[in-house]
């Protein structure tokens, strides 16, 4: 099934005449992404911007509000979930990511389409919305107006007992529905990650095993191959 499509010809037309870089940082919970992106927020100035999925404007982390954090959350459909995260997105694409691209910054963002793949479509075990998935994707990132889809794609990888241990144990964090699901369901999670890097570049996969600092030197030397110095 042919599930990556071409996000627009204008698209790709503004990413040529814009040097500004839209970069997504991913993983399984516990993979070290969040510690990642607050090194990097200390190190770069005004010239990059920071959001999240889902959120990043107002009507979105109202849309994070009910998808993660609400109580019932984990009772709704895995459908409903995956249309929630796409309304988020839509909402960012079009408030925040689009409009700070095109005045110059470039934008990190923590999860992105990556994570619906990785988490809705493999860890929910829903082959039936690979083709919602590709529908989607060409909505938001190709539907006119300035919009692409992210230059690159940095996914944090460890074992999944590894991802496992490291997001139940962290004192620091608010455990979601997400993070308290049995193992089998982070296999799953990481092998969608490792799909989707495997189809749909560019993507580079960074081995979280290792220390905080090792880690932190592999993202900022891919981010100066990318042409972003701190």
């Amino acid at each position: 099934m042919e599930l990556w499509n071409h996000i627009g010809l204008e698209g790709l037309i503004m990413n040529s005449r814009n040097n500004t870089k839209y970069i997504v940082f991913d993983g399984m919970d516990g993979s070290g992404k969040g510690t990642q992106i607050d090194l990097l927020k200390k190190k770069f100035g005004s010239s990059v911007v920071f959001t999240r999925e889902p959120g990043g404007t107002p009507f979105a982390e109202e849309i994070r509000k009910l998808v993660r954090d609400n109580p019932l959350a984990g009772t709704s459909t895995p459908l409903n979930n995956f249309l929630l995260f796409w309304a988020a997105r839509e909402e960012l694409q079009q408030n925040f990511v689009v409009p700070m691209l095109s005045s110059g910054k470039h934008v990190f963002s923590d999860r992105g389409d990556s994570s619906t793949f990785a988490f809705q479509l493999y860890g929910e075990q829903r082959e039936e919305f690979f083709g919602a998935f590709g529908f989607m994707r060409r909505m938001v990132f190709g539907h006119g107006g300035g919009r692409r889809g992210p230059d690159l794609y940095i996914i944090f990888d460890l074992p999944a007992e590894v991802a496992r241990e490291r997001a139940l144990q962290d004192a620091n964090r608010v455990k979601t529905h997400f993070d308290v699901r049995d193992l089998a369901y982070y296999e799953r999670v990481r092998t969608g990650f490792r799909r989707f890097a495997d189809n749909h570049p560019p993507v580079r996969v960074v081995d979280a095993t290792r220390t905080p600092e090792e880690v932190h030197q592999s993202v900022m030397g891919i981010l100066a191959e990318m042409g972003i110095a701190e």
